[in-house]
């Protein structure tokens, strides 16, 4: 394996380590101490429940006591736990003083998620670092990148392309486009390899980026866009919707912008027969949980 690669594998190994020791619930590190380090909020109050984006369980909550919450970003994997039960791994939606949501990654609510002594608490962001790392490990099976990859960290010397001609003839979608711009899309559309845009924030690198996709796709070619922020995709993904491009967005469906969820694979299948008869049957499985409580709670939990 490439030095590079494999070490950025091991520094995404170091930091699951580090995030499992900080977070993690245990005698030697109680829930007493996780409040303290402010990675943990307990109790909190359920205020209200219901099948919110993506069809996934999210949860209205309410802490009943100034808490210290800076760590508990929007989007921040959690767990929401109680005492001798197994935790329910999620993701804060938002959280503004005392008043708070959050989704969970199951197919339903936990039985004892209104009961007492229900807390939430930082986890490990693992979904992303487990991607991150397959896809490292896919990198030296892809010539192309790989070869990039290799030249920068192996200090070679890299050739200039031979074929340097830029087209002409291009119509340009966005009448605003300044020579500099125009010159960065016409090298895109010429180069067959890679072409990096370099720019201060405010200088049209996004609508640079938008124009050279419009002459790609003119050219019959497919595009993938990634970017190291949802916020960045769903903003190139946006402007693209407003030219009339057909656009699949992929990824963590909860953090997508919401002009942008319609066109997930989760928000497509949402306008199909098939979903419809799903919130029916969430509808009627909701019901059946508020008659099974009624009994539920006339036992102690050994009984249960």
């Amino acid at each position: 394996m490439h030095p590079y690669i494999a070490a950025q594998i091991q520094w995404l190994d170091w930091e699951e380590t580090a995030q499992a020791n900080k977070y993690n619930l245990s005698e030697q590190h109680t829930l007493k101490q996780l409040k303290s380090e402010g990675v943990a909020i307990h109790p909190i109050q359920i205020k209200r429940k219901y099948f919110g984006y993506a069809d996934y369980p999210e949860v209205e909550f309410r802490i009943p006591f100034p808490v210290e919450q800076h760590q508990f970003y929007n989007g921040a994997a959690i767990e929401c736990f109680t005492t001798g039960e197994a935790p329910v791994k999620g993701m804060l939606l938002q959280l503004d003083g005392k008043q708070g949501e959050l989704q969970l990654f199951a197919p339903d609510f936990p039985d004892w998620l209104e009961d007492e002594g229900v807390g939430i608490k930082l986890t490990p962001d693992t979904r992303t670092t487990t991607l991150l790392k397959k896809q490292l490990q896919r990198i030296e099976q892809i010539p192309a990148v790989f070869t990039l990859i290799d030249n920068i960290y192996r200090k070679a010397i890299i050739t200039t392309p031979t074929n340097t001609t830029l087209p002409k003839d291009l119509q340009w979608h966005h009448q605003q486009l300044n020579e500099s711009q125009q010159a960065a899309i016409k090298a895109i559309v010429t180069n067959q390899h890679v072409t990096i845009v370099h720019g201060p924030p405010g200088t049209g690198k996004t609508t640079t980026l938008i124009e050279a996709i419009l002459q790609l796709i003119a050219k019959g070619e497919r595009i993938i866009v990634s970017a190291p922020s949802n916020a960045a995709v769903d903003h190139i993904s946006i402007g693209l919707l407003e030219r009339g491009v057909k656009v699949l967005r992929v990824g963590n469906t909860g953090k997508v912008h919401e002009k942008v969820y319609p066109y997930t694979p989760e928000g497509k299948l949402q306008q199909g027969q098939q979903q419809k008869e799903l919130k029916q049957l969430h509808i009627q499985a909701s019901q059946f949980r508020k008659m099974a409580l009624q009994y539920k709670r006339n036992f102690g939990k050994a009984e249960r």
